[in-house]
């Protein structure tokens, strides 16, 4: 994207980068009605859920949909913190629970199933199965709030940001490697910049002249990479290195500064599908390039849940049969590919539907 309409979307993405911590903050707030530390043991215990130093017991709990009183008391010797997950997204969460100690969580649940955190990120995490009035676990479909939106909106820039900064240190390495004449060093640097390149096909295209020098030209990251899996020297490819190095550090910060819109990180994973079918073979990049495809689909999977349950299904299968055709295939006809490709654009495009987020 280049010119006004470029500004112009950098702006609305900033506004939303912007305003993206105060929501979450709001939305955590709407969420634990009540909280209080007090010794244990409780006069009235609720859903008691004891954690210990490696465990929640118990470790599988089934409640109705509605609003419920959850007593968490910490038996461990460490501060601890317990949290209700969807997916990525945080629905319930309290840190810094005292040894000895017990806090009252208050919150309104949906029918679904859930994981608890118990204590250390190690340890195995508890299950939290909320019923429907007619004791299934699926919510009525419905279309997401635009605060819904911005936790899988925030955790995708964070991810294009780690994907961005190993795209720099890995462009670095390579032009370091390609100076000291290291062949098989440059080729792993190589290898490794083209991974996290591919990462970001989603959203590079926002980017328009940031990622254009390793996107084309004698800088491109995949005729970089061609040139060394040839090269019985690395003479001459220093300035090219050097440029594709400069390239990555404007690409990084670009992604640093903007925060792509779910529209735009769902449209060009969708995107990223259909250029994959439109070649007539599978690109070195290609299984890289779907690996940024599932994250965005991983993101936006408990939104995907609640608005078609089926759609979801249909997104991980098909997601699944593109990564069994095009994982360690690169070079091979994209032939056997094109029609799961086909599905897994159509299930994106109806995904935008799905989330309202059709209109530009």
């Amino acid at each position: 994207m280049a010119g006004t309409a470029e500004v112009s979307s950098r702006a609305r993405f900033a506004v939303l980068g912007a305003i993206g911590g105060l929501a979450v903050l709001v939305a955590g707030l709407g969420i634990v009605a009540a909280t209080r530390n007090h010794p244990m043991p409780a006069s009235d215990p609720g859903i008691a859920i004891s954690i210990s130093d490696t465990a929640c017991t118990p470790s599988t709990v089934t409640v109705a949909a509605g609003s419920h009183r959850f007593s968490i008391t910490n038996t461990s010797a460490r501060v601890t913190e317990w949290e209700i997950l969807d997916g990525v997204m945080v629905l319930v969460e309290r840190e810094n629970i005292l040894p000895g100690t017990s806090i009252d969580l208050t919150p309104t649940l949906k029918p679904g199933i859930y994981q608890m955190t118990c204590g250390l990120l190690a340890n195995p995490r508890g299950t939290l199965t909320v019923t429907a009035a007619d004791g299934t676990t699926t919510a009525a479909s419905a279309p997401p709030k635009l605060a819904d939106l911005v936790a899988p909106t925030g955790e995708y820039r964070v991810y294009a940001i780690a994907a961005a900064d190993e795209l720099g240190v890995a462009t670095a390495a390579l032009s370091a490697a390609i100076a000291a004449n290291d062949l098989p060093a440059a080729r792993l640097h190589a290898a490794a910049a083209i991974t996290a390149f591919a990462h970001l096909a989603p959203v590079v295209s926002l980017f328009g002249h940031d990622g254009a020098t390793l996107a084309s030209g004698p800088a491109a990251l995949d005729t970089l990479g061609k040139s060394l899996d040839t090269a019985t020297s690395a003479s001459g490819l220093a300035a090219t290195a050097a440029t594709a190095a400069q390239g990555a550090i404007a690409l990084g910060s670009a992604v640093r500064t903007t925060t792509a819109g779910p529209r735009d990180i769902i449209a060009g994973a969708a995107a990223v599908v259909a250029n994959i079918a439109g070649s007539s073979e599978i690109a070195v990049d290609g299984p890289a390039r779907i690996a940024g495809v599932r994250k965005v689909i991983e993101l936006f999977r408990p939104l995907t849940l609640r608005a078609d349950r089926a759609l979801s299904a249909k997104l991980d299968a098909d997601l699944a049969a593109v990564e069994a055709v095009i994982t360690g295939s690169p070079g091979k006809s994209t032939v056997s590919a094109k029609t799961p490709l086909a599905a897994l654009g159509a299930d994106l495009t109806a995904l935008l539907a799905a989330l309202s987020l059709t209109a530009n």
